[in-house]
């Protein structure tokens, strides 16, 4: 017997979705003048400020611009004048025609439509009407048929939107979803959809991407100002020519820069055949390179993505790739270490006071590497996973605690702290090569090293994205400490920045967008 066919769905946005614009914002520019508007845009300026340090929720600003622009006292007087769709014209100018085709051919086909909007009721149900369509939304306080400025619902927004459907529809696995949004207050309903369309009308579905650019581009425009700004007060009307006179060392330290991330794929590579994870090179350095797109952010925290991405488009397990790349930045702070080793002499030299902590720590985590292969040791590290991971990770068979057991063997490690300290020390050079071509020659290929690799890691330590702010200090002032004047530490160190953390980026992005996409 053939199952019965499940009730069919559409669910779309409305704001940035439907409309060309937000509803919230026409209904406050029409429902005061000019002046009106500046006054209730000082007004709401606070909770706007709060909003963004996240000490305020959406639905609460979302309160106060509704009190501020009195866009319940203009929606109850249209009202009363038998005008209930004052706003309607507008919004349907609004709306893309492109939406509305697709609407309507889920309505000819016998579909169920409804709009799923963080905007209020008031607004929004005249529209609701004209379409013939069921509105979940935003519900704001309504007495005597009067609406008032406050919030009688939570923000219709996110899960908010999921779990809304689910009360008005009830059990969503009974039905066959198709979902319409365009923002990240949209990904969870998208999520729940059969058939997702993302910033997409077309017949063919468009999940949800699993990354954005987006919230690194100011991270990058204040970046790159910070350090226009630098390089002009270090070198002033003189940073062009030196920049000029730079090009072949910039020339060769960004082909060694690059000859690094060749050997630190390879070292990526070594973890994945640990694992007995092999996806094809190509596609796997594609989306290795394209996780750097996300290195500005705290702790690298983005280049997790990388997991993401492989499970996507090759199926590779998550918890596997996501305990690799763990292991691969402890093996860049396993190198850094091995780095400041090699060069103890120079530290002790330089009379820095963190030379001999830094040797007893490297003396205990090669005791720690040498009895890491032991039952007990591995019976310890079974205890503390089953204390702090996620029951699926933690338990003897997951695939996570048993990745981790394979990746964390001596003998791994070694060599991945091998590959990664040769591939951070190419970087040193290419720093050295920055000095020597701006005639300073008290810096040896040692020294450079170490101010780029321990700055590196004191950045990574902080958390900061892309450790802004704190590996340039470091790297500034240990340059400083080998006799280099500040004027010339400063335009170098900025220099070397851009050849690594920023072209990495710059790389990442033009991988990531050689990706496959589905047309939209």
């Amino acid at each position: 017997m053939p199952k019965p066919e499940l009730e069919r769905i559409a669910v779309f946005d409305v704001d940035g979705t439907l409309l060309r614009g937000d509803c919230l914002w026409l209904a406050a520019r029409r429902s005061r003048g000019l002046a009106g508007q500046l006054g209730a845009a000082v007004a709401c300026l606070p909770w706007l400020i709060g909003w963004q340090l996240r000490l305020v929720s959406t639905g609460r600003l979302k309160q106060q611009v509704v009190g501020a622009f009195g866009l319940c006292q203009a929606v109850n007087l249209a009202q009363s004048q038998g005008r209930a769709d004052w706003q309607l014209l507008e919004l349907r100018a609004q709306l893309r025609p492109n939406a509305l085709e697709r609407l309507r051919w889920h309505q000819q086909r016998g579909d169920r439509v409804l709009l799923c909007s963080a905007s209020p009721r008031m607004l929004l149900q005249p529209l609701a009407d004209w379409l013939g369509v069921e509105l979940l939304c935003t519900e704001l306080e309504q007495v005597q048929g009067k609406w008032r400025p406050r919030l009688v619902s939570p923000n219709c927004k996110g899960p908010e939107k999921v779990r809304r459907l689910a009360a008005h529809l009830g059990p969503l696995d009974g039905l066959t979803i198709e979902a319409y949004g365009d923002s990240k207050g949209d990904r969870e309903l998208l999520q729940a959809a059969a058939l997702p369309h993302y910033r997409s009308f077309l017949p063919e579905p468009e999940p949800y991407p699993p990354f954005s650019l987006g919230p690194l581009l100011p991270v990058v425009a204040l970046a790159l100002l910070a350090y226009g700004l630098l390089g002009i007060w270090s070198q002033g009307d003189q940073l062009l020519p030196l920049l000029r006179s730079l090009w072949p060392q910039i020339a060769l330290g960004l082909l060694l820069v690059l000859l690094g991330y060749g050997i630190r794929f390879g070292r990526w590579r070594l973890l994945l055949q640990a694992l007995n994870q092999n996806p094809p090179v190509r596609a796997d350095a594609r989306i290795w390179m394209g996780s750097f797109a996300f290195t500005a952010t705290p702790g690298k925290s983005g280049e997790a993505v990388r997991s993401l991405l492989l499970k996507q488009e090759w199926g590779v397990p998550m918890a596997p790739t996501l305990m690799a790349l763990v292991v691969e930045r402890l093996t860049d702070g396993t190198a850094v270490l091995l780095l400041l080793l090699i060069n103890l002499p120079l530290l002790l030299r330089w009379q820095v006071p963190l030379a001999v902590p830094i040797g007893i720590g490297l003396a205990m985590l090669l005791a720690g590497w040498l009895v890491l292969g032991t039952p007990w040791a591995k019976c310890q590290l079974k205890g503390i996973a089953h204390r702090l991971l996620p029951r699926k990770l933690a338990s003897a068979g997951g695939e996570g605690l048993a990745a981790m057991r394979r990746l964390l063997q001596p003998a791994l490690i070694l060599q991945a702290t091998v590959v990664g300290a040769l591939a951070w020390s190419l970087e040193g050079v290419s720093l050295w090569l920055l000095l020597r071509g701006m005639g300073i020659e008290a810096v040896g290929i040692g020294g450079a090293t170490i101010a780029h690799t321990a700055a590196g890691l004191l950045g990574a330590l902080t958390l900061l994205p892309g450790g802004l702010g704190s590996t340039e200090a470091g790297t500034v002032g240990m340059l400083a400490l080998q006799g280099v004047a500040l004027a010339a530490a400063t335009p170098a160190t900025l220099l070397i920045r851009l050849m690594t953390l920023w072209f990495a980026t710059f790389l990442g992005v033009i991988c990531l967008l050689q990706l496959p996409r589905r047309r939209r």
